[in-house]
């Protein structure tokens, strides 16, 4: 078959036997994309492909070997795609994948690709779309048909005895959504919109995720063993779960104006009014706890009506800067078991229901490496709602574990139980915050110093007032015990005065204490 131009197709030419017709280089028209396409004869044998490559066979005489010459980004247009957002594009787009060389780029263009089985990543490419804010055109769309999307990979494995590393570190997705024929929030589903699947032995590194829309799945982001990646301006919508964090993935940062929502809305049939969907247990990031994550920056993120909207067990050195975590339906951040050392500082967390804005539990000790969570400058708030509310907590810190916290400078307002609560004897420090909420008393803990907005309730001993050099505190009784603790002039107020007895005592001595009564109760 020929044209005006007098070239052969990719397929006549390739199927033809005639050994005349070999030349180093061919120049042949692309039956798919109408263009002309150069291939170069190649001295060694080539996979037997479709695209990118192709082999001749000479009829008798020697097999040609033949590889596509590419100077710029591999368009989608070359491989038997529809684009219709029906029919079945995974096994075309796999395979000009398969053909592609590591550092390539595959252009999709302004079209829907539907996907009956997901895409394998196995090598360090790119796919790139025009942008998911384009606004000449619809931007490109990956459609899965109630299955997962895209997989990263990177693992070992041994083929006739000989161990092979399949790596896709490195590897680019930009600018192209990616959506689930049926959204989760219509049917629920148990699949994934884009997998980093790294192993012990080969971690996923340099992964960058930019400009995408993820829609419709249970998980919209999985990642295992993924190590100094980023995850920049993804839209994460409807999803039971945003990203979920799994397998040692350490060093990473998910930011740029990075978004996890449930924005889809459903008709309220007592009411008749349009009202957010509501997904039980949703969470918008997940560090799920079953392996241990350090090291990861959320920064400039969105969060908005999920159930938890960060949970986090045995992660560590985490940083959640400047972030907008709204209308969670039970609690804003949950750092848990076994995890240490996270810095929440200058975002805004608020509730839609009752619930704790931020809530640390942590039960198992780790002392070398423990040196407390940062809790500062955040606003955090719950907004008016209908539902009873006996549990609200701003702040709320519990376990043998969750030491030397510092809890500064929060506005805190609207909650009805405490915005501020620090159980006994974890030496939470608690300065210069704004407590707002209509309550008293408004802070429980321990090292309050006097700067604080609002009243407060001290619990013992262990917990104290600190008005510049001097500790405040509460006991029924003054220690027996001598403690370099203790300075000249700290006071403890008697929680059981009766008369006869004095309001409380004070330190007259450094080193070995002499507590003193005063103000004895007259009859």
């Amino acid at each position: 078959m020929t044209n005006n131009l007098n070239l052969l197709t990719i397929d006549t030419f390739f199927s033809s036997s005639d050994p005349t017709s070999d030349l180093k280089i061919v120049s042949l028209i692309d039956p798919f994309s109408n263009e002309i396409a150069n291939f170069k004869k190649q001295d060694h044998p080539v996979p037997d492909g479709k695209y990118l490559y192709r082999i001749k066979k000479n009829g008798n005489g020697p097999i040609s070997y033949y590889k596509r010459i590419i100077t710029d980004d591999i368009s989608i247009t070359i491989a038997d795609v529809h684009g219709d957002g029906m029919t079945d594009d995974s096994v075309e787009i796999q395979k000009l994948i398969d053909e592609m060389e590591a550092g390539q780029v595959l252009k999709l263009d302004n079209r829907r690709y539907m996907l009956y089985q997901p895409l394998q990543i196995n090598k360090a490419i790119k796919i790139a779309g025009s942008s998911t804010k384009s606004t000449v055109d619809l931007p490109p769309f990956l459609i899965t048909n109630n299955n997962h999307g895209i997989i990263i990979n990177a693992y070992k494995t041994i083929i006739n005895g000989k161990e092979i590393t399949t790596n896709a570190s490195g590897t680019v997705l930009e600018g192209f959504g990616i959506y689930n024929a049926t959204l989760y929030t219509t049917v629920p589903n148990n699949f994934t919109g884009i997998k980093i699947i790294g192993t012990p032995e080969v971690h996923a590194y340099d992964i960058i995720l930019k400009d995408l829309a993820i829609n419709g799945y249970q998980t919209g982001l999985e990642v295992n063993y993924l190590w100094s990646s980023q995850i920049q301006t993804v839209k994460i919508g409807n999803c039971q779960t945003g990203i979920h964090i799994k397998n040692n993935s350490v060093n990473n940062e998910i930011s740029n104006n990075t978004s996890i929502s449930i924005d889809a809305k459903v008709i309220n049939q007592e009411t008749g009014k349009e009202e957010l969907v509501d997904i039980l247990s949703s969470k918008g990031i997940l560090f799920d706890g079953k392996s241990s994550q350090e090291g990861w920056r959320i920064i400039d993120t969105f969060i908005f009506n999920v159930y938890q909207g960060i949970y986090a067990e045995k992660t560590s050195h985490v940083n959640v800067l400047n972030s907008m975590i709204d209308f969670c339906r039970q609690i804003g951040i949950v750092i848990g078991e076994q995890s240490y050392n996270w810095n929440i500082n200058s975002n805004y967390i608020a509730l839609s229901h009752p619930g704790y804005g931020i809530y640390l539990f942590n039960n198992v000790k780790n002392s070398s490496f423990t040196r407390g969570n940062k809790i500062i400058d955040n606003d955090i708030l719950i907004y008016d709602n209908a539902a009873p509310d006996n549990t609200s907590i701003g702040v709320n810190i519990v376990g043998e574990a969750s030491l030397y916290d510092d809890v500064r400078g929060n506005s805190i307002k609207n909650f009805k139980v405490y915005d501020i609560k620090a159980d006994s004897g974890l030496q939470t420090t608690i300065t210069h915050n704004k407590c707002l909420s209509a309550i008293s008393p408004n802070i429980v803990g321990n090292f309050i110093t006097n700067d604080n907005l609002g009243t407060v309730y001290y619990q013992n001993a262990n917990d104290a007032l600190h008005l510049g050099k001097l500790k405040v505190t509460y006991a029924d009784n003054y220690p027996s015990v001598s403690s370099p603790d203790w300075k000249r002039g700290d006071i403890i107020l008697n929680t059981g005065p009766s008369v006869n007895m004095p309001i409380g005592w004070v330190n007259t001595t450094d080193g070995t204490n002499t507590w003193k009564p005063f103000g004895i109760i007259n009859n």
